[in-house]
């Protein structure tokens, strides 16, 4: 599922939770200081009035629902997306690998190998389930199983940005080319005046660096980029640590309205008790080819 400039925060925050509350719950701290904003880089090139952070954070949205439009209009496109994950568990390895069909109105992925195998029935299920489990984490759990929010389609970045984007603040940073298209970086910091319902993702957010590169013609998120900025640890460090995380993600240019998941990475190191942990996820999508408006 495709993720927004806002879910990526989110979701970093409840993968280190889920991470580091993986053996025990308690008191967490962190080795640093909270991410303050960062300082505005000086460009040669800017117009006459500069835009600001929040003008460019609304001409994104607004980006989203020329997408959104696009699409109901029959505008999709299918693509492969390959995941490979590799686990430390201590001395315990594990690989595993995905590859999905997927298509750029959120459709539900169908899942076409599992392990370099065709999936079985309850594999397929599986996957089903940890999709879904996923969008709520990000939309929150709807009344049924009709509810909206439990619903991917054309409408689901619209309606995450909507639900998310007033939790963060952003702020202009600077400027730099992304795959050849220049783009704007917005740093972005919770708003500890709009907390999320889990208590300890608002601390673990205080922590966590949020850099988005937002295209300056079409404002479409380029690139993502989340990186906690401090150690966390449980109970001292007793119960669990997280030495670090990063998530990158980079977007691609379909049309000027539509723009897909293109390669994802993120590394997750830790502990605990006194076993280490090491996560590594990549997502590298190819073969985008547009659906035929009667599929």
């Amino acid at each position: 599922m495709k993720i927004t400039k806002f879910s990526w925060a989110h979701t970093g925050a409840n993968v280190l939770l889920a991470f580091a509350l993986a053996a025990l719950t308690g008191c967490i701290s962190f080795g640093g200081n909270a991410v303050v904003p960062m300082p505005t880089a000086v460009t040669d090139a800017q117009p006459s009035r500069p835009l600001t952070a929040k003008e460019i954070s609304n001409k994104a949205l607004e980006a989203e629902k020329h997408r959104k439009l696009k699409t109901e209009a029959g505008i999709v496109y299918s693509f492969q997306r390959n995941i490979v994950i590799d686990e430390l568990d201590g001395k315990k390895k594990r690989h595993k690998t995905r590859t999905f069909l997927s298509y750029s109105d959120h459709r539900d992925p169908v899942l076409l190998l599992y392990d370099g195998k065709k999936p079985t029935p309850e594999q397929v299920e599986k996957e089903r389930k940890e999709i879904h489990k996923h969008q709520i984490k990000i939309m929150g759990k709807g009344d049924s199983a009709n509810d909206p929010d439990q619903q991917g389609d054309a409408n689901l970045m619209v309606r995450n940005i909507e639900k998310h984007r007033d939790k963060f603040i952003p702020h202009l940073i600077g400027t730099e080319t992304v795959n050849d298209r220049p783009a704007y970086i917005l740093q972005f910091l919770h708003d500890p005046e709009k907390p999320f319902k889990e208590t300890m993702a608002n601390e673990v957010l205080k922590h966590v660096l949020i850099k988005i590169w937002i295209d300056q013609e079409e404002f479409q998120m380029a690139k993502a980029e989340v990186v906690l900025a401090n150690p966390l640890y449980i109970i001292g460090g007793l119960a669990a640590t997280v030495n670090s995380f990063k998530l990158t993600a980079y977007q691609k240019r379909l049309t000027p309205e539509i723009w897909a998941d293109h390669r994802v990475t993120s590394r997750i190191e830790g502990r605990v008790l006194w076993t280490p942990h090491i996560i590594s996820f990549s997502s590298e999508s190819t073969d985008f080819k547009p659906v035929p408006k009667d599929d």
